[in-house]
């Protein structure tokens, strides 16, 4: 796989919708590149299919849950509220401390042809 810090789990129901998740709460050094690698999947799929994300049961090709906590361990935790902005390829707002720790989870579905090709570009079980 070509990503470094997110390593995804597969799973994949009767009518050929693949879900991959991946979950990560790397030490802080780590937190910009891994933020990173995020917005270059999200950047991949919405080249893939501009319209999405959505839901898939709407007719969609693809769709994501992103989640990311700061502080997760300690005594107040803080929900991290970013938009990605696909035309620039990033997150908006930037999380400018990213010194402590976070958690992030990413859930990304996708369509046979969706997850086929998602495959291909990132070599993902």
């Amino acid at each position: 796989m070509d990503l470094q810090l997110l390593d995804f789990d597969c799973s994949e129901d009767t009518e050929g919708v693949v879900c991959w998740d991946a979950l990560a709460q790397p030490q802080p050094r780590h937190n910009r590149n891994l933020l990173d690698e995020v917005a270059q999947v999200l950047a991949w799929a919405h080249g893939f299919d501009a319209q999405g994300p959505g839901p898939l049961e709407d007719g969609a090709e693809w769709d994501f849950d992103l989640q990311i906590t700061l502080h997760p361990e300690g005594p107040a935790p803080q929900a991290a509220c970013l938009t990605f902005d696909p035309p620039k390829g990033q997150f908006t707002p930037t999380i400018a401390d990213l010194s402590h720790p976070l958690a992030l989870s990413l859930s990304l579905s996708g369509t046979p042809g969706f997850a086929m090709a998602f495959r291909e570009r990132w070599g993902a079980p």
